[in-house]
Formats: structure tokens, C-alpha cells, sequence
């Protein structure tokens, strides 16, 4: 598995397309009180927010800390650093050339810390943005996740979803992540599975049917270094 799941922190290891996920809020982004007030602030944060401004991946920090609902998720490797976040509704993702001498920080950085995700962000802060994407229209929306419903995992990896993860295992139901795209999908099965069967690739629910879906996150695919084309 690329990528930490944790929402409050995570950890990560340097390998050849080293993945590192910063997810900077634990919980469900915050609804706005009132209808005129979320309108009101949806306009105003779609007018303030111009991906054509980031210069470098530190301009992406600064919006970053100004969102604390924001969540993140980075890749690199010695070719790239990659990283998709949201704002409110809205998703990006962000392509950097990975320089010489970051790549030498990040080489150099202590792991053994605790504080190795900010080690990174202060080595990569000043790399170009090469490229960056609003990516929002690549999410299913929640009417066509629902058509999913009653369908089993078979089917759902039949319909081009990848089993991603386990999320939840339970006596009667089973939660799992599948992924399509730059985006994954928290599906809810009606079977109880075992947890000695969490490394089984999603084996044991291929043949259950889903009962509820919803959009998780940006998925593996939309920070992973190596699909950078």
C-alpha cells in the first residue's frame, strides 16, 4: 500500500517512489451555517483560489495554512514531487521537477523523528510548479456512486474500481476503499470479514454485495510520482 490512511498523521519511508502523506485535518470538512453564508464563501474562495499563481510548491503551503480543512497527500521520487489536496470541495493536484539538491535533502533527512513530514516540506518548498490541475471533475458524483449500490466487488472492479484498502471490519459488515482514477471510494458491504483476511487483496468481498458509498479522498494514483506524464 502507497499511502498512509491515517488522517491525524503518518509515517514514511524513502524508497524509490517514496510516498508521504500529510493529512492536515482529522475529520470531515466543516459545513458553513446558513445558506447565504456558504454561497457567499463558496464565491469568495473559488475568486481567491488561481492555481496559475503557484510558482513554487512553498506558494501551495501558504494557501495550505490558510484552509484548515485541507488535507493532503505527496509523492516523490528523484524525478518529481507530486501532491493533491483539497480546498472546501475543490481538488488539486500539483506536479514539481524534482531538483539535485532537494532530492539530497531529503536523502539527508533524520527518520528517526517524529517531525520527518515537515523535514520534507521544508526541503521541496522552493521546487518550481511544473504543472497545476483542478482535478474536481474527476470525482464520481454521489449520484452515480448510489447507482453502485447492491453491486458486489467483482462488479465494481468489473466497472474499472481497484480494491484499495480495508477501512472497516466488522461482525456483519466490512468497509473498504476502491479507487478509480485520482480519487477512492469508501464502499460498505453486507458481509463480516475476518480480520487475519485484511491482506487478501479484497478476496473476501468480491462476491458481496455493496449496501452505501461515498467519495473518500484523493486516491494512490493522484500523488504517485511515477504517473506523472
Amino acid at each position: 500500500m502507497i499511502r498512509n490512511r491515517t488522517s491525524h498523521s503518518c509515517t514514511a519511508k524513502r524508497s524509490v517512489a517514496a510516498m508521504l502523506c500529510l493529512a492536515l485535518a482529522a475529520g470531515p470538512l466543516a459545513a458553513c451555517s446558513g445558506q447565504q453564508t456558504a454561497q457567499s464563501g463558496a464565491a469568495t474562495e473559488q475568486a481567491v483560489i488561481d492555481p496559475s499563481s503557484w510558482k513554487t510548491i512553498g506558494d501551495v503551503f501558504a494557501l495550505l495554512d490558510t484552509h484548515e480543512d485541507a488535507q493532503r497527500a505527496a509523492g516523490y521520487d528523484s524525478n518529481y514531487y507530486v501532491c493533491a489536496f483539497n480546498v472546501g470541495d475543490s481538488y488539486y493536484r500539483v506536479v514539481a521537477k524534482m531538483e539535485p539538491q532537494v532530492d539530497e535533502k531529503i536523502n539527508n533527512a533524520d527518520w528517526s523523528r517524529d517531525d520527518v513530514p515537515d523535514q520534507i516540506d521544508e526541503a521541496v518548498r522552493t521546487l518550481v510548479v511544473e504543472s497545476a490541475t483542478d482535478i474536481t471533475g474527476d470525482v464520481v458524483s454521489q449520484a452515480e456512486l448510489d447507482k453502485l449500490v447492491g453491486k458486489t466487488g467483482k462488479q465494481l472492479v468489473d466497472a474499472g474500481f481497484a480494491f484499495d484498502m480495508y477501512e472497516m471490519m466488522g461482525e456483519n459488515q466490512t468497509q473498504a476503499t476502491f479507487s478509480k482514477g485520482y480519487f477512492s471510494y469508501t464502499f460498505t458491504f453486507d458481509i463480516g470479514v475476518p480480520e487475519d483476511k485484511d491482506q487478501d487483496e479484497g478476496a473476501s468481498i468480491m462476491g458481496a454485495a455493496t449496501t452505501g458509498v461515498e467519495l473518500y479522498g484523493v486516491s494512490n494514483d493522484a500523488s504517485d510520482p511515477t504517473k506523472v506524464s
